[in-house]
C-alpha cells in the first residue's frame, strides 16, 4: 500500500511536495478506512484527490470561496463559501453526520482560521481531529488582521496551556467550549529553527 505522502506526490499537492505535513497525517489518516472529511480550501483539487485514493471509501465535503466544480465528480460533494461567514461554514455540517477528520486549509488568515477553528470544532467527533495547517502565517504581516488580539499559533499555544481567553473571533461561551472537548494540541514545524515556514497542527478531541 502507497503511503498518503506517495500519493500526495502524486496528486500534486504541496501537503507532500514541500510542507511534509503528510508524513505527520499518515501516521493518523491510517487507522482509518472510510472516514468522513470535511476540508476547507479545494484549491486545485489535490489534496482532495490524495484522499480519494489513500482510504478506501471516504466521504469528503470540500469548501472553497472559488467555484470548483469543474472537479466536482460522484465521490465528493462541493461547498461554495466564504469560511469568515458562519452562513457559509454551515452550508458545510448542514444535515451532515459528524466528521471524522476536518482540515482547514482555506485563506490562512487569522480571522479566517480562527472563525472556521471556532465553529468547526464542534463538528467533529468524539476522539476524531482538527487539522489547522499553515500556522506559518501567523508570522507573516499580511495575514494578520488590524483586530487580531492573538495569532492563530498563540490560539493553540494558549489552549494547550488550558487558557480560557484564546481569540477575539470566538465567543467567550465558545471557548470554554472547546477548551473542555479537546485532549490534545500537536504544533509539527518542518523545521524547528524556522516557524515561518510550514507549520501545520492537529488537535485532538476527547472521546
Amino acid at each position: 500500500m502507497k503511503t498518503l505522502t506517495q500519493i500526495g506526490i502524486k496528486t500534486g499537492t504541496d501537503k507532500a511536495l514541500y510542507h511534509e505535513f503528510t508524513e505527520h497525517y499518515d501516521k493518523i489518516f491510517s487507522k482509518y478506512s472510510s472516514p468522513r472529511i470535511l476540508e476547507i480550501g479545494v484549491y486545485n483539487f489535490s489534496s482532495i484527490s490524495m484522499y480519494l485514493e489513500y482510504f478506501k471509501n471516504p466521504y469528503i465535503v470540500g469548501m472553497d470561496i472559488e467555484d470548483k466544480s469543474q472537479y466536482l465528480n460522484n465521490k465528493w460533494k462541493f461547498i461554495k463559501g466564504d469560511q469568515t461567514k458562519i452562513q457559509d461554514l454551515h452550508k458545510c455540517i448542514e444535515n451532515e453526520d459528524l466528521f471524522d477528520i476536518i482540515i482547514d486549509d482555506g485563506g490562512h488568515t487569522m480571522k479566517q482560521q480562527q472563525i472556521t477553528f471556532g465553529y468547526l470544532i464542534n463538528y467533529v467527533k468524539p476522539g476524531g481531529i482538527y487539522i489547522l495547517e499553515d500556522l506559518h502565517t501567523s508570522f507573516n504581516s499580511n495575514y494578520i488582521e488590524s483586530d487580531c488580539e492573538f495569532t492563530s499559533y498563540e490560539m493553540l499555544n494558549k489552549i494547550k496551556n488550558k487558557e480560557k481567553y484564546f481569540s477575539n473571533y470566538i465567543s467567550k461561551n465558545d471557548q470554554f467550549t472547546i477548551i473542555n472537548k479537546i485532549k490534545n494540541v500537536n504544533i509539527i514545524c518542518k523545521n524547528l529553527n524556522n516557524l515561518t515556514d510550514s507549520v501545520t497542527s492537529i488537535i485532538k478531541l476527547k472521546k
